[in-house]
């Protein structure tokens, strides 16, 4: 698989992933490779409280995996995802004086 073909399949994989964890309060995710070229997905809560709840649902993670290996991410890349959860609240205070 090209380095194309798997952006376009983490493309892909972003918007059934906020479906799949919007009842656990995840607005939106998007995803940057790391220097190795191994993706880390973001995804982002309202609040705090819903940033750190994510963090500890145990099952965020293997769903991500899940859902990334069906729309065609290689196994390996599969395997070494690194997930970060952030928040709106805590994006909004890094702009405050």
């Amino acid at each position: 698989m090209t380095e194309d073909q798997e952006r376009r399949a983490a493309d892909a994989a972003m918007l059934p992933i906020v479906a799949s964890l919007g009842p656990a309060g995840v607005l939106g995710a998007h995803w940057l490779p790391d220097r190795a070229g191994t993706p880390v997905v973001w995804i982002r809560t309202a609040t705090e409280a819903g940033r750190v709840a994510v963090e500890s649902y145990a099952w965020v993670r293997p769903q991500v995996q899940v859902i990334l290996a069906r729309l065609g991410l290689p196994p390996d890349k599969v395997l070494a995802l690194r997930l970060e959860v952030t928040s709106a609240e805590a994006e909004d205070r890094l702009f405050e004086e």
